[in-house]
């Protein structure tokens, strides 16, 4: 009889024990999928000064017309092959 209690006593330990250990777990997993999402942001808001901090770069160094400058034989050299209507 008293191997028998304390087979009952030592399930309802577990039990409780297991339960106190979802509780846990549950609370770890929230604050992962809280991570998460903090470092989701980050990623994004460096992403985004990263843009603007290039954007910048080539507007002060106008950095466009630099490289279309590069490229103006290109585009002429085919511009001047193009057919055109000479018709007035």
């Amino acid at each position: 009889m008293k191997d028998k209690e304390k087979k009952i006593r030592d399930l309802i330990y577990c039990k409780k024990k297991l339960n106190e250990y979802k509780d846990v777990v549950t609370e770890r997993k929230g604050d992962k999928t809280m991570s998460g999402w903090i470092i989701a942001l980050i990623v994004i808001a460096a992403v985004i000064v990263g843009l603007f901090v290039l954007t910048f770069l080539v507007y002060m160094f106008n950095l466009d017309m630099k490289l279309m400058a590069s490229m103006e034989k290109i585009f002429l050299k085919h511009y001047d092959k193009v057919e055109r209507d000479e018709h007035l």
